[in-house]
């Protein structure tokens, strides 16, 4: 049996891959991403997106969502405050932001995700 058997996700190995998950992440939250975004734009994205969903208190599953996207934002700011330096770290900072944001996307697996024009827009399940 081979890691890819299991049915386990393998964990990003690279930066880049990291953050394109995460920007891929941002535009299925309904966030407007710039082109090659890095770590700091993805950050404030993310930060707007956490107003959002913090803007529904009757709603707990965007409260909680809320809760996971910030622990997103903050590391993703750790990474951006980090530069290049030490790599180990920042990627350690990317692979829990992409868990956290996959946690946090599970909470609206089937619901929909409030958008920066006060409509909320349906979603397609989670696979």
């Amino acid at each position: 049996m081979t890691n890819s058997d299991t049915g386990i996700p393998r964990p990003l190995l690279r930066r880049d891959d990291a953050l394109a998950a995460l920007e891929e992440a941002a535009r299925w939250w309904g966030c407007d991403v710039p082109e090659d975004p890095g770590a700091g734009e993805l950050a404030e994205l993310v930060q707007e997106l956490v107003g959002r969903l913090r803007a529904d208190q009757l709603d707990e599953r965007s409260l909680s969502a809320a809760r996971e996207m910030a622990k997103v934002a903050a590391a993703l700011g750790a990474v951006s405050r980090l530069g290049g330096l030490l790599p180990a770290v920042s990627l350690w900072h990317l692979r829990a932001a992409v868990e956290k944001e996959q946690q946090a996307r599970g909470r609206f697996a089937r619901t929909a995700i409030p958008q920066p024009d006060g409509i909320a827009r349906s979603v397609a399940p989670v696979s």
